[in-house]
């Protein structure tokens, strides 16, 4: 394997070793705003909650006009959107991780091939 190939290799295990670290802080974060949200405004997580103050005329008018426009059913999907990015970018990037290791020469790896001399000594001289 060239220099070049071996740096790139180098370069793709770091990236992959700090995705590993930031991806999961990416998630909390998520996490983090989505609970921040339930406890804040849960009408924008909750349609059976949003349902059941319509009916009973508790949401007002301005929280109504942002949920027309925002919608909670997409606002819940972008979250899992972006958590599945992120899923899937893990997928991605172990499945990278498990095709370098493969394609690596492994270095420990002795070849157990006879010698010339070894094969012409044990040979009956005649």
């Amino acid at each position: 394997m060239t220099s070049e190939q071996q740096h790139y290799i180098e370069k793709r295990l770091r990236h992959i070793r700090w995705w590993n670290r930031l991806g999961w802080l990416f998630l909390v974060a998520l996490a983090g705003f989505y609970v921040w949200i339930w406890q804040t405004t849960p009408l924008y997580i909750d349609p059976m909650l949003l349902l059941s103050k319509l009916q009973l005329g508790q949401v007002r008018e301005v929280d109504i006009a942002k949920l027309a426009a925002l919608g909670n059913l997409a606002f819940l999907g972008c979250g899992l959107l972006l958590a599945s990015l992120v899923l899937l970018t893990y997928a991605a990037l172990w499945t990278e991780k498990q095709t370098i290791k493969m394609l690596q020469p492994s270095p420990s790896v002795a070849l157990d091939l006879p010698t010339t001399e070894s094969v012409t000594q044990d040979e009956p001289k005649t």
